[in-house]
């Protein structure tokens, strides 16, 4: 299990130079936030690319801004506004497949989904086929206030779906949600392809892991090593959640040595 960071831990900082300042801390692995409509132009991904290249590291996931409305464009009662929606998705897609990136990162649809939940599962997976022509996935992310906040609700996706529903485990969006991250691992499984990681303490509920902070990562891995899991892990902080950037490079090597004795290999 590989350690990375996402671009997200130093919003608002631009995304290219957030990307940047990534690879200069030694990472070998990272999320792209995505956090504006021109930064799918082509000269942009191509300047990423070339920031990839450069420091030679693995973009795992891409996560498009367009989170907040996504259960407007992708699932309401209006279906041509699905089919137009999933026709600009193609940009993730193909920024995905320019980057290497295996995973685009879905939040769904807010509070409540308009249409039923079996027709839910059904579009997803039909933008996941989409996106799997681009040689990615659509991973859908369980966050609080979403639909997608409970065990239940991704139960339903993955026998709806099978083997073919993708999952990102956030553990900050299980716990803000009420539920321990090992709910989501008993139900989903090897579904589980990705791994948002934060700590917690007594004042502050996103922080930079910490053998300070209050949040079993040991007993994280381990269960997530007995589901199967073969994927990578990053971080994902807001930028008011830490003090020094240096605690995200810190948090990375609390992570790694921990990996390191459940998993017996992991990088930063």
């Amino acid at each position: 299990m590989n350690i990375g960071a996402s671009s997200a831990c130093f919003y608002p900082l631009e995304t290219e130079k957030a990307f940047q300042k990534i690879c200069e801390m030694g990472f070998t692995h990272s999320e792209i936030f995505f956090n504006s409509p021109s930064e799918l132009n082509p000269g942009f991904i191509k300047e990423i690319g070339r920031i990839k290249n450069c420091f030679g590291i693995t973009v795992t996931s891409l996560h498009p801004y367009r989170s907040f409305s996504e259960g407007y464009d992708f699932f309401s009662k209006y279906k041509r506004r699905f089919y137009d929606a999933a026709d600009n998705y193609k940009r993730f897609f193909e920024a995905s497949a320019e980057l290497g990136a295996k995973y685009v990162v879905m939040h769904g649809a807010k509070h409540s989904s308009e249409i039923p939940l079996d027709e839910y599962a059904e579009r997803f997976g039909e933008l996941d086929s989409l996106a799997k022509s681009f040689d990615c996935r659509v991973a859908h992310e369980n966050v609080v206030d979403f639909v997608s906040a409970t065990p239940d609700f991704m139960r339903l996706m993955k026998n709806s779906l099978g083997e073919n529903f993708k999952a990102v485990l956030d553990v900050k969006q299980a716990r803000r949600a009420g539920y321990n991250p090992a709910e989501f691992i008993d139900v989903l499984g090897e579904s589980i392809v990705h791994v948002h990681l934060s700590d917690f303490d007594e004042v502050f509920d996103c922080t930079p892991p910490s053998e300070n902070g209050l949040f079993d990562f040991s007993a994280l891995f381990t269960a997530l090593k007995d589901s199967g899991f073969k994927g990578d892990g990053v971080i994902e902080l807001y930028s008011d959640g830490y003090k020094n950037e240096n605690e995200i490079l810190l948090g990375a090597e609390y992570l790694r040595k921990i990996a390191d004795k459940v998993f017996n290999q992991a990088q930063i």
